[in-house]
């Protein structure tokens, strides 16, 4: 059964979203880099990894927009949704980028650049978004494909002809062919194309590639076995906060923070399970976002044991003297709660202090499901109950 894969790529996709929900951009040259310092590299837009203060010589009139971790996670779920619509084998890449597995489905949805031009439009009236979608037998060419044409478009490679399409391109576009490897090509070999390096045997690439040899001989041919791999979804418990007014006030953001641990911890009691790892991420009003994690030396659900790793978490994550947009804590590793006790204790004291940790806890919980989450908190959450408007979900997450 020939393969119908389906690449979709939407070109500087944190500048495309910005553009759909402010008009005044569309017309404008925008580029997405930090904004705390003008040696900043530009992240999309110009030419990307050049420094900020290089962007605007280049282009006085440059829109620079700090990166929005929010928007773009809300446009690649988005971009998710209505591709599942075709099928479920979905894998997706980085942001804008997208593979769609039709094989089977020809008889349903018809040919695969069929598919591929109503996906194109669905997405250009749905979202609002323009982009290119590449088809072909294997994720590798479609891949290629869908960066081929200059404009927005469907590309779609006949089955068998993947091996002169990409010949005449240079070696770079190959996956694995980075800036090293490249050079490797290009100077000591003098491979520029790559129908070049198909003309050598794999014994010869290997002389200089190693183990590498087999594989980019295989994919300068054309040929990628590869499946389309929806991403393995693990339990995570995911709390997020946005505030109305940016702080830099410890004591107002851990405040805050207490309140992402109340909300983890509630739910992973509800769940019955406890996490092994959190992470802490902080967005600073610049753009800029720092993230720290750690590794419980078992699955807690506390709130209390929670809230002293949060603490010194917040404490490595928060160095910079600019105010912070928002927080968001994420529990990982989820699984089952240990209880059992210790059969040799060291401090019986500590045992007792722990069963009195948990069935205050326990007490905490049934008020609030008796009443409401917000019936009853921790002291540490006062300074923060006028400050904050947060938005907390609890889902899925794709790793």
């Amino acid at each position: 059964m020939h393969r119908d894969i389906l690449h979709l790529n939407i070109p500087a996709f944190p500048i495309a979203l910005a553009r759909v929900i402010n008009s005044f951009l569309r017309e404008r040259p925008v580029a997405v880099a930090p904004s705390h310092t003008d040696r900043a590299i530009v992240q999309e837009g110009v030419f990307e990894g050049m420094p900020v203060f290089r962007a605007l010589a280049f282009c006085p009139s440059l829109t620079i927009l700090p990166p929005n971790p929010r928007l773009l996670s809300t446009g690649m779920r988005s971009l998710i949704d209505l591709s599942s619509r075709y099928t479920p084998l979905a894998e997706p890449g980085s942001p804008g980028r997208l593979y769609l597995d039709l094989t089977g489905s020809r008889r349903l949805l018809g040919p695969g650049r069929d598919a591929a031009a109503r996906l194109d439009r669905e997405i250009t009236d749905c979202l609002r978004l323009r982009g290119s979608v590449g088809v072909a037998g294997n994720k590798l060419v479609s891949g290629i494909a869908s960066r081929f044409l200059r404009k927005p478009g469907v590309c779609d490679v006949l089955r068998g002809s993947e091996k002169p399409f990409i010949a005449p391109m240079p070696v770079s576009i190959l996956p694995g062919v980075g800036s090293t490897r490249e050079r490797i090509l290009l100077t000591d070999l003098n491979l520029r194309r790559v129908e070049e390096v198909t003309a050598l045997s794999v014994s010869q690439l290997g002389l200089v590639f190693g183990p590498f040899a087999p594989l980019l001989h295989q994919r300068a041919r054309g040929i990628d076995p590869s499946p389309v791999l929806p991403p393995r979804r693990t339990l995570d418990v995911t709390e997020e906060s946005y505030l109305i007014q940016e702080q830099n006030s410890d004591e107002i953001l851990l405040a805050e923070l207490c309140r992402l641990i109340e909300g983890c911890g509630f739910r992973l009691r509800r769940l019955g399970k406890g996490t092994g790892k959190i992470t802490l991420t902080v967005y600073y009003i610049d753009g800029v976002s720092s993230r720290e994690s750690f590794a419980l030396p078992s699955p807690a659900d506390n709130d209390i044991v929670l809230y002293a790793a949060a603490e010194d978490l917040f404490m490595k994550a928060c160095q910079r003297r600019v105010r912070v947009r928002g927080m968001r804590l994420t529990c990982t590793r989820v699984s089952a709660r240990n209880r059992q006790m210790e059969m040799f204790s060291s401090s019986s004291q500590t045992d007792r202090r722990a069963g009195r940790s948990d069935a205050l806890q326990d007490a905490i919980d049934r008020i609030r499901e008796r009443y409401s989450t917000g019936s009853v908190s921790w002291g540490r959450t006062l300074d923060s109950k006028f400050q904050i408007s947060n938005s907390r979900t609890v889902h899925r997450s794709q790793v």
